[in-house]
């Protein structure tokens, strides 16, 4: 009897363990995000909402962007619909850990690919997808989004996403570049990448 508490014990523990792992992200490699992604843009996240799904079991923020380039494209819509897992509808939230969230206002350069069932887009590769435009020294730089759903409960310092260091940035013209190897196949150079 004890075998056999202990063995269901040991498989119950297996398959909840199952669900954690699977939530896990695995990062890709740049030029592989850049050759998935359908859209690469660089805008300004102008408006953001959040809503249920049809059967209200999905909270999904959903955000418009003003496109200002397109790195890799040669045209494409003024605004591009994003939408995310996570957030805040009537009182209800939900939270999508480790997924990237849109705030209303950022400079944002984003590889987008289409959701399977929609017009919208999602970043593609998660928070690798999403790269923050900053100045240093007069020149815009891109750094990757530190703040990602779920940092509050993981207890991240204040001024965390302010800490983000500029000296993994990469300039815009670096990003292009790195952006039309990937998507001519040729190996992007691991230094570039910042990993």
């Amino acid at each position: 009897m004890h075998r056999r508490t202990l063995l269901s014990l040991g498989l119950l523990l297996v398959a909840l363990a199952l669900p954690l792992s699977a939530s896990q992200f695995v990062k890709l490699p740049f030029d592989q995000v850049a050759r998935e992604s359908a859209l690469i843009v660089r805008g300004t996240v102008e408006n953001t909402w959040s809503a249920w799904n049809a059967d209200r079991s999905v909270i999904f923020t959903y955000a418009t962007v003003r496109v200002g380039h397109y790195f890799g494209e040669t045209t494409g819509p003024d605004t591009v619909v994003v939408r995310e897992a996570g957030g805040i509808v009537d009182g209800y939230a939900q939270e999508a850990i480790g997924f990237p969230e849109l705030r209303r206002g950022e400079q944002v350069v984003l590889m987008l690919s289409r959701w399977d069932n929609g017009a919208e887009y999602r970043i593609h590769a998660f928070n690798q997808g999403k790269y923050l435009v900053r100045d240093r020294a007069g020149v815009e730089v891109l750094i990757e989004d530190p703040v990602k759903q779920g940092d509050g409960r993981l207890e991240r310092p204040d001024g965390f996403q302010a800490n983000a260091t500029i000296d993994d940035s990469l300039t815009i013209a670096e990003f292009a570049a790195m952006v039309e190897a990937a998507r001519a196949g040729a190996p992007v150079e691991r230094d570039r990448q910042r990993q």
